[in-house]
């Protein structure tokens, strides 16, 4: 069946080779174009093929089916590495041999490769192909299912060409065994099975033609479809399943390396397309492969033909015609043309010619264009160029002529007939020129008339521009317009009519005058005829005053003069001659006019610059300036050419005008359009708002605005404004005083009143725009005058509260009246004290200072304290600041705390003088040495404080101690006892030890006692006993009382007595009733004082106002409660826990031992006690001195508004500190009460315990229990109260922690600095609180030891006072803390204080570096003394030989010798000269250098004045008499020059310590947002 189809194919492509006709040849013996193709090939030889999948990447064994041909090995390698194991692409295409096969393989299925994964192998031909066929040779069996695609141009998407499978519909979607009938679409694939079997195992083959099946075959030519199916770029074989014997699915290596694709020969048939129109194909210029087209074709495929071959449309070649393409017919002018379908379906030929030459047309450009001619074949056509207004048709005949229309002539119909102008589509126009301004007939071409030298416009109809008034008796058609030069646009006036000034001598002469040459001027020759005129005089006839002045409404207009003549004769040369505004001029008349009256004639002068006798004339302008102020007019006369005699009299004179009337009209006068700045009928006025820019310059003068800057109108001839808006000067450019802004923009509210005291002077500043008073009241300053001026104090604008007017600082004296800052400006207080003085006014001395601040003298005022820093409490405690006491430490005395006071001494740093502690019997006197603290002694005393006998002395009394005399043998020293017994060695007795002792006996030698036998000792033992007994009786006898149950027989017995047992057995009655009466009372006044507690929190409203110095102190009273409520149930609780026995005898007590805690709890809280008392006062200094460093630091650095905001919470304070004083004033007493009430229970209480303890009283165990009970419950009470307490406490500080936190925006350092001010003053109040309430309790317990006297009761009140004590030093220890955190927030502040007076040091040295600068320009001066010095050198030397040049002409040569002498004398004089001035210039070196190393910070005045000394010294040398006195007189002068320039530095410099210190002190009181400096 493919053998079929091939054989079909060629049949298609081969027939005119069948038929005889050269397939190769183009073109036949004869000539005549025929089909040509190019030869059959297989288009994929030599080729290379790209394959998608090539096995031997990596090497990979595989293994050939049985029948596969190849070695007799049964598995080979492929690697693609090895050229003789390779199997690429390149043997697709290569040339195949059945022995030597080579083919290329794909990887096998155990690298993937089966279905879904497709092997593709592309072949690109390299240009469209007709293809015949496509033959595959496998090496291995052929594919289950592979496809063959195609493209049928480059670039173009990939077309199915044929699909084998064996599962066509599963795998491409498509039925098998397709087939087509006549009519359909023939460019579809097919899909068949043929040549989908395994078998053969090797060397199957795949032919697909591509015609096969096509019923359109047989016409292949006729059938462009077909054609295209068969055209192909590019080839794609998709290889897309393996052909498997089904063992593939065990995975097994072997089997899957034995299947793989493999195809030894890949050829394609075909031919190259050329479409029929080339035999061969080849490549281009471009190295592509394209057809060598014939028959006028071009293009890669001879797809279309050559540009210029368009006569017929192309067409494939085929062998019934070779279709050539036809060259364009276009006569020879046209090498361009292109195919026109239309023009070939009725013409048979499409060629249609582009850009014809030599303006021909047509399809072939066989015609003249439209509006051409020629009048041969070959002649070039020429343009008709007939006239497009005055032709009848653009086109002319064939000799060039055009058809003209009426009134129109020429060969081109370009020209008007004569009369006509204008040529234009309606033909030529009548001329139309207006008789008064044209001077003859219209331009043919233009229309336009030949106009007067003022006339313009095609019919001279109109005036030009600056002209007005056209007249047919006016030369220049029209007037000028004058409006005095300010205008060029001008009308005729209405409401002028026509008036003439007339002189008819009549009357006589009317006032003309007569003036011949030589001779004064002298009324004319008068007759009724008229003014007899003598030209042979050369006679001037001068007009009188009605022809002068303003005449300007006569320009134009003629002077008539009428004259009487003899008969045939005429009136003699006649000028006329004006004169006037600085300008003359003569005009010659017109020619005579003829009156018609016989003897008489008439002249005319037209008073216009076209009659003048000179060339060029008077400008317009001026010749009408000149008629505005006419001063002469006169007519001139001259001699007369010879003629009949008689006389000529002139008889009237008649000068046209004008005036204001309605009839007739006169048309000369105008009315100007005047520009801006000028009004009036001819401008010459200013307008309102300009002036003239010469003052008074007249109406000539230029007007310009008013430089009023739109603020008022000026005089227009003075040019003085006339200020409005509250502006004033002489062009309003400032604002009156008063007011401020911008003068010069021109608007109404330029000028705004200013925001200043009564309406005072403001300025504003050009950088910000700020406004700023410049003429503050007296005492006021400020941009607003808000402030008051340094040294004055208020609010005159009430920025911070109610206005205060500014008065005058009130500090003593004891401020620099020249310095700036010295009071705070709001509230008066001194800020700069000097003298040693603070306060307010300065009004006392500052810490460390003393004495009287309002001294008259300075000197007087304060004196520092000078304490001794031994002897004073600390340097930071003031002294007294009115006697200078220091604050000694104790038993310190002296006005400087400098030695110890009577009956002390050892001053000690920070401890002050111990006590000479001298014994009052011991010591003769009190004071001891104030160094050593040795006591005198009375005799026999001895010790420091005379506190003991000397050794060997007892008895000691106000006499001294006496001696012991003991016996030396008997006593063991030579001190006795204090009842002057001696202690004796054992054996010895006796007050002297002098004897021997009870059993004892003085042994041989008598040196010491020996002992008497033992039975001496029992006997003495025993009476000891008895004699002890006796006296213990004797005692408790005398201190018994009758009452005891108990007497000597319990003594006897052993019961020795308790001296601490209760004494009493009875309770007194109602005892109890009494006591829990008591205890209800304090349990009711807790509630009260706990509840005015609330009411006393709800008025200092903590919460809302955030008065942290009242919550304070509220916090202070809820502890002094919560301690008073303590001691009440620590009371209950020691009553509950007392022993009461009920009968039997006594027993012991812990009294005693409280008494002695007590005492010593008490010595304790005395020391306490002190100590919180110092560190309280020194908290309270060191917040003092915090107070002041805030104070300095917060006056003059707040903003208005927060000091407004901080004032009204320190009135809303001050109130709730008020009610709090009120209210604790009011509760004071009460809580007075309830402890007078507790001290009163402790004190009743104390001997009914007593009683109730007593042995023998009734049993009261119940009562005692309920006793107890009623006391827990109060203690319960007490606590509730207390946490009650408590939680308000919290409550009220957590509301002050968020009063802080929403306060901490306010501005930075006031806000710290207020803030740590009212914490160092809570801190001190609560620590002076603390004080006070520490002493008022000793005080109280001091107190309450009087009315204790039983040691019992004093016990029980040292125990409370104990727990009160340890409560105050923890309050005390906390309120310490809480000063000293306050204080550390102070000196932060202190820190940044100190920042801000370096960033001020800082300041003072930019200004220091100013002064040097000021310093240099110093230098400069005196460098420019030593230059003046250096001249004056050079200027000697200049005398010297000006004197030497004198005296040689002076004297003879007889004198040359005293020449000689005299001129060295003068040089030793200008020698010692220079030797003196080197000596000034090295003087004024040292001037220099000395000024050049000044100080600013030194003493520049002292330099300077040095400075100056030197510099006169020089003068008084340089004024020493000599010869050369005259020359160095110069230098006299320069020197005194220099001397005031030093004065001038030393008072600039003055001057600048001055402004220095001005400055710095205003920059620290300016507020920080005022001022940014470094």
């Amino acid at each position: 069946m493919a053998a079929g189809a091939l054989l079909l194919l060629a049949l298609a492509l081969g027939a005119p080779r069948a038929a005889g006709a050269g397939m190769g040849a183009c073109y036949d013996g004869a000539g005549r174009p025929q089909r040509c193709l190019p030869e059959f090939e297989n288009a994929a030889f030599g080729r290379r093929a790209e394959a998608s999948h090539t096995c031997g990447s990596p090497p990979e064994d595989f293994c050939p089916h049985v029948g596969a041909a190849g070695p007799g090995a049964q598995c080979l390698r492929c690697d693609a590495a090895d050229p003789a194991r390779h199997h690429n692409a390149s043997y697709l295409t290569d040339f195949h041999s059945q022995d030597e096969s080579t083919w290329w393989q794909s990887p096998s299925m155990a690298f993937g490769v089966q279905y879904p994964t497709s092997v593709n192998i592309t072949l690109r031909l390299g240009k469209a192909y007709e293809i015949t066929y496509v033959r595959l040779k496998f090496h291995t069996s052929r594919p289950e299912s592979f496809a063959i695609y195609k493209r049928s141009h480059t670039g173009g998407p990939w077309e199915p060409y044929q699909f084998y499978s064996a599962s066509c519909q599963k795998t491409y979607g498509r039925p098998e065994g397709q087939y087509l009938r006549p009519g359909e679409d023939e460019r579809v694939a097919f899909c068949t099975s043929e040549f989908s079997d395994i078998s053969p195992l090797s060397g199957g083959n795949v032919a697909f033609s591509t015609l096969e099946g096509r019923p359109s075959a047989y016409n292949f030519e006729g059938s462009p479809g077909l054609q295209e199916w068969v055209t192909s770029t590019e080839l794609l074989i998709s290889l897309d399943r393996l052909n498997t014997f089904g063992d593939d699915i065990f995975k097994d290596p072997k089997v899957l390396q034995s299947y793989y694709y493999a195809v030894s020969d890949f050829s394609v048939g075909g031919r190259c397309k050329c479409n029929g129109h080339a035999s061969e194909c080849g490549p281009d210029g471009a190295g592509r492969l394209a057809c060598r087209c014939q028959h006028n074709t071009t293009g890669p495929d001879c797809e279309r033909c050559l540009p210029f071959f368009q006569d017929r449309p192309w067409a494939r070649g085929t062998a019934e015609a070779a279709h050539e393409c036809l060259p364009c017919n276009c006569s020879g002018r046209s090498e361009e043309c292109t195919f026109d379908r239309e023009l070939f379906r009725s013409t048979g030929h499409g060629g249609r010619c582009l850009h014809c030459r030599d303006h021909t047309a047509g399809p072939h450009c066989e015609r003249c264009q439209e509006n051409f001619y020629h009048w041969a074949l070959r002649v070039p056509c020429q343009p008709c160029d007939c006239h497009p207004a005055g032709s009848l048709h653009l086109q002319c005949d064939d000799a060039g002529t055009c058809a003209c229309k009426p009134t129109v002539t020429g060969w081109k119909c370009d020209r008007c007939l004569p009369g006509f102008h204008s040529l234009s589509e309606g033909g030529c126009r009548p001329c139309t020129c207006s008789p008064a301004g044209s001077l003859g007939t219209c331009d043919p071409h233009s229309g336009r008339c030949a106009c007067k030298e003022n006339v313009e416009g095609n019919l001279c109809d109109r005036c030009r521009p600056g002209t007005f008034n056209l007249q047919s008796h006016n030369p220049a058609g029209c007037s000028s317009c004058f409006c005095y030069g300010h205008s060029k646009a001008c009308v005729a006036a209405a409401q002028f009519q026509v008036y003439h000034i007339r002189s008819d001598f009549h009357q006589g002469a009317e006032g003309w005058w007569a003036r011949s040459v030589g001779d004064p001027e002298h009324p004319p020759q008068w007759s009724l005829s008229g003014v007899l005129l003598r030209p042979e005089e050369e006679e001037e006839l001068t007009a009188p005053e009605k022809f002068l002045g303003d005449q300007r409404f006569s320009y134009g207009q003629p002077l008539t003069l009428t004259f009487r003549v003899p008969p045939g004769g005429s009136p003699p040369p006649v000028r006329l001659r004006l004169e006037g505004a600085g300008l003359a001029l003569s005009l010659r008349h017109s020619s005579p006019q003829d009156t018609r009256q016989p003897g008489e004639a008439q002249l005319s002068f037209l008073l216009q610059e076209t009659s003048e006798d000179v060339d060029p004339p008077l400008p317009s302008f001026h010749f009408q300036r000149l008629l505005t102020n006419l001063t002469s007019l006169r007519i001139c006369a001259g001699p007369r050419s010879p003629d009949p005699a008689g006389q000529v009299f002139l008889t009237e004179v008649q000068l046209t005008s004008a005036r204001r009337g309605l009839s007739p009209p006169a048309s000369w006068v105008e009315t100007c359009s005047c520009p801006q700045g000028y009004t009036g009928q001819f401008c010459e006025s200013c307008a309102p708002g300009y002036k003239r820019e010469t003052p008074r310059g007249g109406p000539y003068a230029s007007c310009v605005p008013c430089t009023c800057n739109q603020h008022g109108t000026c005089d227009p001839n003075t040019g003085i404004c006339v200020c409005g808006h509250h502006t004033e000067g002489p062009s309003c450019e400032r604002c009156v005083p008063g007011f401020y802004g911008k003068p010069y923009t021109g608007q109404a509210d330029d000028c705004q009143p200013c925001p200043c005291p009564g309406q005072s002077a403001c300025t504003t500043v050009p950088e910000s725009g700020g406004v700023v008073c410049t003429h503050c009241p007296p005492g006021q300053r400020g941009r607003r005058c808000e402030i008051c001026d340094d040294g004055f104090f208020g609010d005159p604008l009430g920025l911070s509260g109610a206005p205060q007017p500014c008065r005058q600082c009130q500090c003593n004296g004891n401020v620099d009246p020249n310095a700036v800052g010295n009071c705070d400006p709001l509230s008066g207080r001194c800020l700069r004290c000097l003298h040693n003085t603070t306060g307010d006014g300065c009004e006392r001395c500052r810490e460390g200072f003393y004495g009287s601040a309002l001294a008259p003298r300075p000197a007087d005022r304060c004196a520092p304290c000078s304490c001794n820093p031994r002897g004073s409490v600390g340097e930071q405690t003031p002294c007294d600041p009115v006697t200078g006491q220091c604050a000694c430490l104790p038993h310190v005395t002296g006005r400087d705390c400098g030695r110890c006071s009577p009956g002390f001494f050892g001053l000690q740093p920070g401890r002050g003088c111990r006590s000479c502690k001298c014994h009052p019997l011991g010591s003769q006197e009190d004071p001891c040495h104030p160094r050593t603290g040795q006591c005198p002694c009375r005799p026999g005393v001895v010790g420091q404080a005379c506190d003991r006998c000397q050794l060997g002395f007892f008895g000691f009394s106000i006499k001294g101690c006496r001696a012991c005399r003991c016996s030396p043998l008997g006593a063991t020293s030579a001190q006795c006892h204090e009842n002057s017994t001696c202690v004796c060695r054992p054996g010895f007795a006796g007050y002297k030890c002098d004897r021997c002792h009870d059993n004892f006996f003085l042994a041989a030698g008598g040196t010491q006692c020996r002992e008497c036998p033992l039975c001496y000792g029992l006997v003495k033992e025993e009476a000891t006993k008895l004699k002890a007994r006796l006296t213990w009786l004797e005692g408790w006898l005398q201190g018994s009382d009758c009452g005891s149950p108990w007497g000597p027989l319990d003594i006897l017995q052993g019961e020795a007595p308790r001296g601490d047992a209760y004494q009493g057995h009875h309770l007194l009655p109602g005892a109890r009733e009494a006591f829990l009466e008591q205890m209800t009372g304090l349990e009711g006044a807790m509630k009260a004082a706990l509840e005015q507690l609330r009411v006393l929190s709800k008025g200092a409203r903590c919460a809302q106002a955030r008065a942290q110095k009242t919550c304070v102190q509220l916090a202070d009273l809820e502890v002094a409660l919560a301690s008073s409520e303590e001691e009440i149930l620590h009371a209950a609780t020691v009553l509950q826990s007392l022993v009461i026995p009920q009968e039997g005898p006594g027993q012991p007590s812990p009294w005693s031992h409280l008494a002695t805690e007590a005492r010593t709890l008490a010595r304790s809280h005395r020391g306490s006690a002190a100590k919180i008392e110092a560190a309280a006062r020194r908290a309270l200094l060191a917040s003092n001195a915090s107070y002041v460093l805030l104070r300095s630091l917060v006056e003059g650095t707040v903003a208005l508004e927060t000091q407004r905001e901080l004032e009204d919470r320190y009135q809303e304070v001050q109130a709730a500190q008020k009610a709090l004083d009120t209210a604790v004033a009011e509760g004071l007493p009460e809580a007075e009460r309830v402890l007078a009430a507790v001290q009163q229970v402790v004190a009743a209480g104390t001997p009914r315990l007593a009683s109730l303890a007593a042995p023998g009283a009734p049993p009261e165990e119940g009562e005692a229990e309920d006793l107890g009970q009623k006391a827990r419950v109060l203690e319960r009470t007490a606590a509730s109260r207390e946490r009650v307490a408590t939680e308000a406490t919290r409550a009220l500080q957590d509301t002050a922690r968020a009063v802080l936190q929403k306060a901490e925006p306010l501005v930075q350092l006031h806000q710290e600095a207020r803030a740590a001010l009212a914490q160092a003053s809570s801190s001190v109040q609560a620590a002076t609180v603390t004080v006070t309430g520490a002493r008022t309790l000793l005080a109280d317990l001091e107190g309450m030891k009087s009315r204790f006297p039983r040691r019992e009761d004093q016990a029980v009140l040292q125990r409370k006072a104990g727990g009160v004590r340890a409560r105050l030093l923890a309050d005390a220890k906390k309120k310490t803390k809480q000063a000293e955190r306050m204080l550390g927030n102070a000196a932060s502040l202190s820190s940044s204080a100190k920042k801000k007076g370096r960033e001020a040091e800082l300041l003072a040295k930019g200004n220091a570096k100013l002064a040097k600068a000021l310093l240099r320009d110093g230098k400069q001066g005196h460098r420019r003394a030593s230059r003046l010095a250096s001249q004056t050198q050079a200027t000697l030397r200049q005398a010297s030989r000006q004197a030497l040049a004198s005296a040689v002409r002076r004297q003879e040569q007889e004198e040359a010798e005293q020449v000689g002498a005299g001129l060295s004398q003068l040089e030793r004089q200008i020698q010692e000269s220079r030797v003196s001035l080197e000596k000034d210039i090295e003087a004024l070196s040292e001037l220099l250098a000395r000024l050049g190393s000044l100080d600013a910070h030194g003493a520049p005045a002292r330099t300077l004045n040095e400075t100056q000394q030197a510099l006169e010294h020089l003068r008084l040398q340089l004024d020493s008499p000599g010869a050369l006195q005259g020359k160095l007189r110069l230098l006299e002068q320069e020197s005194e020059q220099q001397e005031l320039q030093i004065q001038g530095f030393e008072s600039d410099l003055a001057q600048i310590r001055a402004d220095k210190q001005n400055l710095e002190a205003i920059l620290h009181s300016l507020p920080e947002h005022c001022a940014s400096w470094q």
